[in-house]
């Protein structure tokens, strides 16, 4: 009796470490999803910046729409979560960003909490509404919490 009470309960302990270390299939890590778009500096008498449709993808991005990433200045990135975690945006360009060259775009997607700017873009600026109007939050190149009161629907990047 004591030895078929005992392999019961060594069966009933594989069991509990077995499923203890085993992850359920909904529960594997994968690495998020990412997309990249390239943009045009505003120009003269234009609101934002004409961009490349978003090229989306868990896996590397070498180009987007014809436009070598390792021949442009990446801009700006958009996470997830606040403090740079779960990169969701990427945003890549011709040119740094200079007192003659800003970048700007009307934003309808997943709402980022927070955001890094790159290449002299050291200025981040949201907008709770589209073309850069409502309220709005003004960061430096580094914006671990991108709160725009009502969510962010437009953005600018600008050398000051």
């Amino acid at each position: 009796m004591l030895r078929k009470a005992l392999h019961t309960i060594v069966v009933l302990l594989l069991v509990v470490v077995t499923i203890g270390w085993t992850k359920p299939a909904s529960a594997q890590s994968t690495r998020p999803t990412r997309c990249v778009i390239f943009l045009e500096p505003i120009q003269p008498g234009e609101n934002s910046s004409k961009a490349s449709k978003p090229l989306c993808s868990t896996g590397k991005i070498d180009s987007v729409n014809g436009y070598s990433l390792t021949s442009s200045f990446l801009l700006l990135r958009f996470y997830a979560n606040y403090n740079y975690v779960t990169l969701i945006w990427e945003f890549y360009g011709a040119a740094a960003c200079s007192p003659s060259i800003s970048y700007g775009s009307n934003y309808s997607s997943t709402e980022p909490h927070s955001a890094r700017s790159y290449s002299n873009c050291n200025k981040i600026h949201g907008y709770n509404y589209a073309n850069y109007g409502g309220q709005h939050v003004i960061c430096g190149s580094n914006c671990p919490y991108l709160d725009v009161p009502g969510g962010l629907s437009s953005w600018r990047l600008t050398y000051n």
